[in-house]
């Protein structure tokens, strides 16, 4: 059995090089490919789309020009063991899925498949022999028609300087970047023990502030009444607060 232009332990070595280990889910994932690209055709512009964000990413990437860094491949986390090729800007294009009915055929790629056992209770050897076995007979396909959404290349927009943390972003995300909005991945430099140089906050239309975290309190003094926080750090601004 083939699978692209490998043959099947051609195929097993490139992924223990690409993915780090020989993964089931990246050896059906090649034959989904292969599968989807026969069904598809040759000379076709096509963009993918993986409904996991398990293993099948890297089979396409791997047999396909379809990848996360040049936009031709989107992940859609459906939770499905699932992948579309399709063309780029008319949209037809194929389905293809492991079909949960003809696992059953393959105890062990049922077991893997639908979690029946934990992996280290599963049998590696067996797995793969029945994966190699069964090819692309446990597997599904069907027509689609894409959303428009899916079809062409999306503009990026200009791109701006961030106030804050002075890196250049898409001016499409707001005054500040996203990471300064409070959705970067890292710890604060001050909980985290290091030495930051914050530069100083700069103002923004107060039309701009709808969706944004406030980076600081913000006190309302009424003269012999109150004064205290009315808005407080990280507070997402809303219409109303407007």
């Amino acid at each position: 059995m083939n699978i692209g232009p490998y043959s099947f332990d051609e195929y097993l070595q490139t992924v223990k090089s690409f993915h780090g280990h020989i993964a089931p889910g990246m050896i059906i994932g090649g034959v989904m490919v292969d599968l989807a690209q026969r069904h598809l055709g040759s000379g076709l512009l096509y963009d993918a789309v993986s409904e996991t964000r398990n293993c099948l990413p890297d089979a396409i990437q791997l047999l396909s020009p379809c990848t996360i860094g040049n936009g031709w491949l989107k992940i859609v986390n459906l939770g499905r063991f699932a992948l579309t090729l399709y063309d780029k800007y008319q949209g037809e294009g194929v389905r293809v899925f492991l079909d949960s009915a003809k696992v059953k055929d393959f105890p062990e790629i049922a077991t893997w498949f639908l979690k029946l056992k934990p992996k280290p209770q599963q049998d590696k050897d067996l797995l793969l022999a029945q994966i190699r076995e069964a090819g692309a007979h446990i597997l599904n396909w069907q027509h689609i028609t894409m959303k428009p959404q899916f079809l062409g290349r999306k503009d990026r927009g200009g791109m701006t300087v961030c106030p804050l943390c002075r890196e250049a972003y898409p001016a499409q995300d707001g005054s500040i970047c996203r990471a300064c909005q409070g959705e970067a991945p890292y710890q604060d430099p001050e909980s985290a023990g290091m030495q930051t140089c914050v530069p100083s906050l700069s103002a923004v239309p107060l039309e701009e502030a709808l969706g944004h975290h406030l980076l600081h309190d913000m006190t309302q003094i009424i003269p012999g009444e109150s004064k205290g926080p009315v808005f407080k750090k990280d507070q997402l601004i809303t219409v109303g607060d407007l």
